[in-house]
Protein backbone atom coordinates (compact mmCIF):
# COMPACT_ATOMS: atom_id res chain seq x y z
CA UNK A 1 0.00 0.00 0.00
CA UNK A 2 1.80 3.14 -0.93
CA UNK A 3 -0.98 5.79 -0.85
CA UNK A 4 -1.67 7.24 3.24
CA UNK A 5 -3.61 5.12 5.29
CA UNK A 6 -5.04 6.08 8.84
CA UNK A 7 -6.15 2.99 11.56
CA UNK A 8 -8.37 3.63 13.74
CA UNK A 9 -9.14 1.79 16.95
CA UNK A 10 -12.57 1.79 19.02
CA UNK A 11 -11.33 1.35 22.88
CA UNK A 12 -12.55 2.11 26.28
CA UNK A 13 -10.68 5.37 26.30
CA UNK A 14 -11.86 6.88 22.91
CA UNK A 15 -10.97 6.28 19.41
CA UNK A 16 -7.33 6.35 18.41
CA UNK A 17 -5.57 6.73 14.95
CA UNK A 18 -2.43 5.38 13.59
CA UNK A 19 -0.78 7.17 10.30
CA UNK A 20 1.88 4.10 10.25
CA UNK A 21 0.64 1.53 10.22
CA UNK A 22 -0.11 0.89 13.32
CA UNK A 23 3.62 1.15 15.13
CA UNK A 24 2.36 4.59 16.85
CA UNK A 25 -0.88 5.56 17.97
CA UNK A 26 -2.66 8.94 19.35
CA UNK A 27 -6.15 10.81 20.17
CA UNK A 28 -6.74 14.23 19.21
CA UNK A 29 -6.60 16.47 22.31
CA UNK A 30 -10.29 16.99 24.34
CA UNK A 31 -10.11 20.13 23.96
CA UNK A 32 -10.20 20.34 20.48
CA UNK A 33 -11.30 16.90 19.35
CA UNK A 34 -14.67 17.05 19.85
CA UNK A 35 -14.52 14.04 21.75
CA UNK A 36 -14.16 12.91 25.96
CA UNK A 37 -10.87 11.00 26.01
CA UNK A 38 -11.88 8.63 28.57
CA UNK A 39 -15.51 8.00 26.87
CA UNK A 40 -15.93 4.13 25.71
CA UNK A 41 -16.19 3.68 21.94
CA UNK A 42 -17.92 0.59 20.64
CA UNK A 43 -17.77 0.61 16.98
CA UNK A 44 -16.20 3.15 14.16
CA UNK A 45 -16.19 2.49 10.43
CA UNK A 46 -15.16 4.33 7.34
CA UNK A 47 -17.53 5.68 5.02
CA UNK A 48 -17.39 3.32 1.53
CA UNK A 49 -17.19 6.90 -0.90
CA UNK A 50 -15.50 9.17 1.85
CA UNK A 51 -12.95 7.02 3.90
CA UNK A 52 -10.85 9.54 5.48
CA UNK A 53 -14.82 10.52 7.43
CA UNK A 54 -15.29 7.80 10.31
CA UNK A 55 -18.50 6.84 12.05
CA UNK A 56 -18.43 6.33 15.58
CA UNK A 57 -20.85 4.68 18.30
CA UNK A 58 -20.11 5.38 21.65
CA UNK A 59 -21.70 5.35 25.16
CA UNK A 60 -23.09 8.64 24.50
CA UNK A 61 -24.38 8.37 20.98
CA UNK A 62 -23.01 8.47 17.44
CA UNK A 63 -19.87 11.10 16.33
CA UNK A 64 -18.22 11.51 12.81
CA UNK A 65 -15.14 12.27 12.33
CA UNK A 66 -14.27 15.50 10.34
CA UNK A 67 -11.10 14.98 8.47
CA UNK A 68 -10.95 18.57 7.71
CA UNK A 69 -11.78 20.16 11.00
CA UNK A 70 -9.93 17.50 12.86
CA UNK A 71 -12.33 16.57 15.10
CA UNK A 72 -15.36 14.44 15.86
CA UNK A 73 -18.92 15.90 15.50
CA UNK A 74 -21.71 14.94 17.14
CA UNK A 75 -24.56 13.86 14.71
CA UNK A 76 -27.41 14.34 17.16
CA UNK A 77 -30.40 10.74 16.87
CA UNK A 78 -32.47 9.01 19.57
CA UNK A 79 -29.75 6.81 20.12
CA UNK A 80 -28.08 9.48 22.24
CA UNK A 81 -29.42 7.69 24.98
CA UNK A 82 -27.64 4.13 24.08
CA UNK A 83 -24.33 2.18 23.57
CA UNK A 84 -24.14 2.58 20.54
CA UNK A 85 -22.59 -0.86 19.38
CA UNK A 86 -22.05 -1.30 15.89
CA UNK A 87 -22.58 0.79 12.96
CA UNK A 88 -22.42 -0.22 9.38
CA UNK A 89 -23.08 1.47 5.98
CA UNK A 90 -24.24 0.43 2.76
CA UNK A 91 -21.74 0.21 0.66
CA UNK A 92 -24.96 0.27 -2.36
CA UNK A 93 -26.31 3.28 -0.84
CA UNK A 94 -24.01 5.41 1.36
CA UNK A 95 -26.90 7.03 2.77
CA UNK A 96 -28.65 4.23 4.02
CA UNK A 97 -27.06 3.72 7.89
CA UNK A 98 -27.70 0.81 10.60
CA UNK A 99 -27.22 1.46 14.31
CA UNK A 100 -27.49 -1.34 16.43
CA UNK A 101 -27.33 -0.81 20.20
CA UNK A 102 -27.33 -2.21 23.97
CA UNK A 103 -30.24 -2.85 24.73
CA UNK A 104 -30.84 -4.57 21.27
CA UNK A 105 -32.08 -2.20 18.73
CA UNK A 106 -31.81 -1.53 15.51
CA UNK A 107 -31.60 2.16 14.16
CA UNK A 108 -31.53 3.24 10.29
CA UNK A 109 -31.21 6.19 8.92
CA UNK A 110 -32.26 6.80 4.60
CA UNK A 111 -30.64 10.32 4.94
CA UNK A 112 -27.14 10.24 5.67
CA UNK A 113 -27.60 10.47 9.62
CA UNK A 114 -29.72 13.20 9.46
CA UNK A 115 -32.94 11.52 10.77
CA UNK A 116 -33.17 8.00 12.29
CA UNK A 117 -36.12 5.02 12.64
CA UNK A 118 -36.18 2.41 14.82
CA UNK A 119 -36.45 -0.97 12.64
CA UNK A 120 -38.86 -3.64 14.31
CA UNK A 121 -36.97 -6.54 15.26
CA UNK A 122 -39.13 -7.35 18.50
CA UNK A 123 -35.82 -8.24 20.55
CA UNK A 124 -36.87 -8.99 24.39
CA UNK A 125 -35.16 -6.42 26.53
CA UNK A 126 -33.28 -8.96 28.73
CA UNK A 127 -30.99 -12.06 28.35
CA UNK A 128 -29.68 -14.82 30.33
CA UNK A 129 -26.07 -14.62 31.10
CA UNK A 130 -25.41 -10.99 29.77
CA UNK A 131 -28.83 -9.50 30.96
CA UNK A 132 -29.29 -7.14 28.18
CA UNK A 133 -28.93 -8.17 24.43
CA UNK A 134 -26.62 -6.30 22.71
CA UNK A 135 -25.88 -6.21 18.67
CA UNK A 136 -22.64 -7.63 17.56
CA UNK A 137 -23.02 -7.30 13.85
CA UNK A 138 -24.30 -6.18 11.02
CA UNK A 139 -24.18 -6.79 7.48
CA UNK A 140 -25.17 -6.88 3.88
CA UNK A 141 -25.39 -9.82 1.72
CA UNK A 142 -23.50 -9.17 -1.27
CA UNK A 143 -26.19 -11.08 -4.02
CA UNK A 144 -29.64 -10.13 -4.60
CA UNK A 145 -32.04 -9.20 -2.51
CA UNK A 146 -29.37 -7.57 -0.77
CA UNK A 147 -30.25 -8.34 2.53
CA UNK A 148 -29.30 -7.40 5.87
CA UNK A 149 -28.29 -9.62 8.81
CA UNK A 150 -28.20 -8.49 12.05
CA UNK A 151 -26.19 -10.97 14.59
CA UNK A 152 -27.84 -10.15 18.44
CA UNK A 153 -26.37 -11.52 21.52
CA UNK A 154 -27.94 -13.00 22.97
CA UNK A 155 -30.74 -13.57 20.86
CA UNK A 156 -29.75 -15.21 17.38
CA UNK A 157 -29.65 -13.68 13.71
CA UNK A 158 -32.22 -11.33 12.30
CA UNK A 159 -32.58 -10.93 8.23
CA UNK A 160 -33.89 -8.45 6.61
CA UNK A 161 -34.81 -8.78 2.54
CA UNK A 162 -36.71 -4.89 1.75
CA UNK A 163 -34.33 -2.85 3.31
CA UNK A 164 -35.12 -2.78 7.13
CA UNK A 165 -39.22 -2.42 6.71
CA UNK A 166 -39.11 -6.00 8.29
CA UNK A 167 -37.29 -8.92 10.10
CA UNK A 168 -37.34 -12.44 10.26
CA UNK A 169 -35.97 -14.23 13.02
CA UNK A 170 -33.34 -16.95 12.06
CA UNK A 171 -32.50 -19.39 15.10
CA UNK A 172 -33.20 -22.68 13.88
CA UNK A 173 -30.37 -24.91 13.84
CA UNK A 174 -27.93 -23.14 16.06
CA UNK A 175 -26.71 -24.58 19.13
CA UNK A 176 -26.40 -20.86 20.54
CA UNK A 177 -28.32 -17.89 19.77
CA UNK A 178 -25.08 -15.99 21.18
CA UNK A 179 -24.25 -15.23 17.60
CA UNK A 180 -21.53 -12.49 17.04
CA UNK A 181 -20.93 -12.27 13.12
CA UNK A 182 -21.78 -13.68 9.52
CA UNK A 183 -19.87 -13.86 6.12
CA UNK A 184 -21.65 -14.90 2.94
CA UNK A 185 -19.63 -17.77 0.39
CA UNK A 186 -20.08 -18.34 -2.93
CA UNK A 187 -18.18 -20.63 -4.63
CA UNK A 188 -19.59 -20.94 -8.06
CA UNK A 189 -22.15 -23.44 -7.29
CA UNK A 190 -23.72 -22.34 -3.74
CA UNK A 191 -24.70 -19.54 -2.26
CA UNK A 192 -24.41 -19.61 1.47
CA UNK A 193 -23.93 -18.26 5.20
CA UNK A 194 -21.77 -18.70 7.92
CA UNK A 195 -22.22 -17.48 11.71
CA UNK A 196 -20.20 -17.40 14.63
CA UNK A 197 -21.62 -17.81 17.87
CA UNK A 198 -20.83 -19.26 21.40
CA UNK A 199 -21.23 -22.90 20.37
CA UNK A 200 -18.80 -22.78 17.22
CA UNK A 201 -19.51 -22.23 13.68
CA UNK A 202 -23.07 -22.92 11.66
CA UNK A 203 -23.57 -22.90 8.33
CA UNK A 204 -26.99 -22.18 5.81
CA UNK A 205 -27.82 -22.69 2.44
CA UNK A 206 -31.27 -21.15 2.62
CA UNK A 207 -30.87 -18.06 3.60
CA UNK A 208 -30.38 -18.53 7.21
CA UNK A 209 -33.83 -20.48 8.03
CA UNK A 210 -31.51 -23.50 8.97
CA UNK A 211 -28.50 -24.20 10.16
CA UNK A 212 -25.94 -26.79 10.55
CA UNK A 213 -23.27 -26.80 12.93
CA UNK A 214 -19.90 -26.99 11.20
CA UNK A 215 -16.62 -29.59 12.50
CA UNK A 216 -13.52 -26.86 13.32
CA UNK A 217 -11.38 -29.20 14.62
CA UNK A 218 -8.55 -27.38 15.11
CA UNK A 219 -9.95 -24.88 17.80
CA UNK A 220 -9.67 -26.29 21.11
CA UNK A 221 -12.96 -24.22 21.95
CA UNK A 222 -16.23 -23.89 20.66
CA UNK A 223 -16.33 -20.04 21.40
CA UNK A 224 -16.03 -18.18 17.85
CA UNK A 225 -16.30 -14.34 17.52
CA UNK A 226 -15.18 -12.47 14.10
CA UNK A 227 -14.75 -14.00 10.56
CA UNK A 228 -14.17 -12.23 7.82
CA UNK A 229 -13.93 -13.11 4.37
CA UNK A 230 -10.87 -11.76 2.08
CA UNK A 231 -11.86 -9.09 -0.39
CA UNK A 232 -9.78 -10.60 -3.44
CA UNK A 233 -10.24 -14.04 -2.85
CA UNK A 234 -13.53 -15.72 -2.06
CA UNK A 235 -13.21 -18.73 0.09
CA UNK A 236 -10.20 -17.28 2.20
CA UNK A 237 -11.38 -16.90 5.37
CA UNK A 238 -10.43 -15.57 8.99
CA UNK A 239 -11.60 -16.89 12.14
CA UNK A 240 -10.63 -15.97 15.83
CA UNK A 241 -11.63 -18.15 18.63
CA UNK A 242 -11.24 -17.55 22.26
CA UNK A 243 -11.21 -19.52 25.35
CA UNK A 244 -14.29 -17.56 27.09
CA UNK A 245 -15.90 -14.35 26.01
CA UNK A 246 -12.97 -12.11 27.22
CA UNK A 247 -10.62 -14.93 28.17
CA UNK A 248 -6.91 -15.56 29.10
CA UNK A 249 -6.16 -16.66 25.06
CA UNK A 250 -7.37 -17.35 21.15
CA UNK A 251 -6.32 -18.50 18.56
CA UNK A 252 -6.33 -16.97 14.82
CA UNK A 253 -7.81 -19.66 12.41
CA UNK A 254 -7.48 -19.94 8.39
CA UNK A 255 -9.67 -21.36 5.59
CA UNK A 256 -8.77 -21.33 1.97
CA UNK A 257 -12.27 -23.36 1.01
CA UNK A 258 -14.73 -21.16 2.12
CA UNK A 259 -14.68 -22.97 5.59
CA UNK A 260 -14.48 -26.49 4.70
CA UNK A 261 -11.48 -27.20 6.02
CA UNK A 262 -9.54 -24.89 8.62
CA UNK A 263 -5.73 -24.09 9.46
CA UNK A 264 -4.31 -22.47 12.77
CA UNK A 265 -2.63 -19.28 11.79
CA UNK A 266 0.91 -19.10 13.56
CA UNK A 267 1.31 -15.94 15.26
CA UNK A 268 4.64 -14.21 16.72
CA UNK A 269 3.10 -14.23 19.92
CA UNK A 270 0.52 -15.68 22.55
CA UNK A 271 -2.43 -13.39 22.37
CA UNK A 272 -3.91 -12.09 25.53
CA UNK A 273 -7.47 -13.49 25.39
CA UNK A 274 -9.66 -13.53 22.20
CA UNK A 275 -9.86 -11.79 19.59
CA UNK A 276 -12.42 -9.69 19.16
CA UNK A 277 -12.13 -7.85 15.54
CA UNK A 278 -10.56 -8.45 12.55
CA UNK A 279 -10.70 -5.26 10.15
CA UNK A 280 -10.26 -4.78 6.33
CA UNK A 281 -10.25 -2.66 3.47
CA UNK A 282 -11.22 -3.19 -0.04
CA UNK A 283 -8.46 -1.07 -1.14
CA UNK A 284 -5.88 -3.07 -0.27
CA UNK A 285 -7.53 -6.71 0.44
CA UNK A 286 -3.79 -7.80 1.70
CA UNK A 287 -3.57 -5.49 4.45
CA UNK A 288 -5.08 -6.48 7.28
CA UNK A 289 -5.37 -6.18 11.00
CA UNK A 290 -6.62 -7.85 14.22
CA UNK A 291 -7.28 -6.86 17.66
CA UNK A 292 -7.67 -8.46 20.83
CA UNK A 293 -10.05 -7.45 23.60
CA UNK A 294 -7.39 -6.69 25.73
CA UNK A 295 -5.34 -4.65 23.61
CA UNK A 296 -3.14 -6.43 21.86
CA UNK A 297 -3.01 -5.63 17.84
CA UNK A 298 -1.54 -7.57 14.77
CA UNK A 299 -1.08 -6.76 11.23
CA UNK A 300 -0.23 -8.77 7.84
CA UNK A 301 0.44 -6.76 4.68
CA UNK A 302 0.29 -10.17 2.48
CA UNK A 303 -2.98 -11.23 3.20
CA UNK A 304 -2.57 -13.18 6.48
CA UNK A 305 -0.21 -15.66 5.71
CA UNK A 306 2.45 -13.75 8.07
CA UNK A 307 1.55 -11.21 10.77
CA UNK A 308 3.45 -8.98 13.00
CA UNK A 309 2.60 -8.27 16.45
CA UNK A 310 2.71 -4.48 17.19
CA UNK A 311 4.23 -2.34 20.22
CA UNK A 312 1.65 -0.53 21.60
CA UNK A 313 -1.16 -1.61 22.98
CA UNK A 314 -4.65 -0.18 23.75
CA UNK A 315 -6.42 -1.14 27.07
CA UNK A 316 -9.44 -2.66 25.70
CA UNK A 317 -10.06 -2.39 22.43
CA UNK A 318 -13.77 -3.27 20.66
CA UNK A 319 -13.35 -2.65 16.74
CA UNK A 320 -10.18 -1.65 14.81
CA UNK A 321 -9.97 -1.43 11.01
CA UNK A 322 -8.15 1.25 8.71
CA UNK A 323 -8.85 3.07 5.98
CA UNK A 324 -6.79 5.31 3.09
CA UNK A 325 -6.98 9.03 4.04
CA UNK A 326 -8.09 10.48 0.78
Amino acid sequence: MTDPVRAFAATMQAVWFSDDLGESWNRPHTQQGGFYNEARAWSVVAHPERPAELWCGTDVGIYRWEAAAGRWEHVPSPLDGFHVQQLAIDPRNPQVIYAGTRPAQVWQSLDGGESWNQCALGIDSECYFINTPRVTSINFEPWPPYAVWVTIEIAGPYRSEDGGKTWTHLPVGLKSIDTHNTVFCDDGQEQAVLITTEEGLHRSADHGVTWTPVPVPQSPWPYMRCMIQRQDAPGYLLLSVGDKPSGMTGKLLRSRDFGASWEEVDLPARVNSTIWWIGQHPADPKLIIFCTIFGQIFRTTDGGESWDKLTRELGEIRMIGWAPTA
